[in-house]
């Protein structure tokens, strides 16, 4: 039944457009959640912006003027919850724009919420107390599709369950991604792979990885730790080491000349279309764990 309420909107959807201005807005905080927003909405009744564009860092970026005020307009914030910029932002959105309502995807989940120690913080090189890489995670994206769902339900109860089937389509598409992605990464040769920013954590948990991070809280490592990291590398037999766009790439590459056929390559974690990234991303680390 629900299979067909889905089939039945997307036909009802091709039929009938609105004129941009008549759509109601929908700001979400990172590029990845402007693609799950759309997997749940009536794009044709919704139009779904993004705060932070995907050139720029969400870990220091700010808000302009012009946003602020449009969100006073929109009908909804959906935020990640653990970068720090949306925390700054939701109490302002509460303070001028009191008829937005706001989506905190990371709350009332202890999982997507969980606290680093400090022993983890030092590996995985992260200067947040939590790490709010959390759509990087197909388990948890899945569960961000029904929370989605649920929130725009109680907006709109007389779509609600069209909102709901939507989620379901869209878990069923993610357990095919996430098959893919285990099937690529079994077996290989090694568990660990070097990255600049430590933006893989979550994704590393899911499929049984070890992501080692070139950065130091946040910053690029010493020369000492450089090189630290590269005798560690060789050992390994690791030799590429990916980057994010965002950050620079110096230490990734000066650390990669100093292996035997070391290379660099980028990941973005902030690109729009999530679900061909991550399939990407499979196929990279696929290659990257069996060199």
């Amino acid at each position: 039944m629900n299979k067909f309420i889905l089939i039945l909107s997307l036909f009802l959807v091709g039929c009938h457009t609105l004129p941009e201005s008549k759509k109601q807005v929908v700001f979400v905080s990172i590029a990845p959640l402007k693609y799950v927003v759309e997997q749940i909405l009536d794009t044709v009744a919704f139009r779904v912006e993004v705060l932070v564009p995907e050139t720029a860092s969400p870990e220091s970026y700010e808000p302009t003027v012009q946003q602020i005020r449009r969100l006073a307009d929109a009908q909804a914030c959906i935020s990640v919850g653990l970068i720090d910029f949306e925390q700054v932002l939701a109490g302002k959105i509460e303070a001028i724009a009191p008829n937005t309502a706001q989506l905190n995807l990371a709350a009332s989940d202890p999982v997507d919420g969980r606290r680093q120690s400090e022993p983890l913080r030092q590996q995985h090189g992260h200067h947040h107390a939590y790490d709010p890489h959390i759509w990087l995670s197909p388990q948890r994206v899945g569960r961000m599709g029904r929370k989605i769902a649920a929130f725009f339900g109680e907006l709109h109860p007389d779509s609600a369950s069209v909102y709901q089937a939507r989620a379901e389509h869209f878990a069923e598409r993610i357990d095919t991604l996430d098959r893919y992605i285990r099937q690529a990464v079994s077996g290989a040769g090694r568990k660990g792979f070097a990255i600049g920013h430590p933006s893989l954590g979550y994704f590393a948990d899911d499929y049984g990885l070890q992501q080692i991070v070139i950065e130091e809280e946040g910053k690029e490592p010493s020369v000492q730790r450089m090189k630290q990291l590269a005798d560690s590398l060789r050992r390994q037999g690791i030799r590429t080491i990916l980057y994010q766009r965002q950050t620079s790439d110096a230490a990734a590459r000066t650390i990669a000349r100093e292996l035997p056929g070391g290379r660099t390559t980028v990941f973005d974690p902030l690109a729009e279309n999530w679900a061909e990234n991550l399939h990407r991303l499979a196929d990279t680390l696929q290659v990257i764990l069996n060199e």
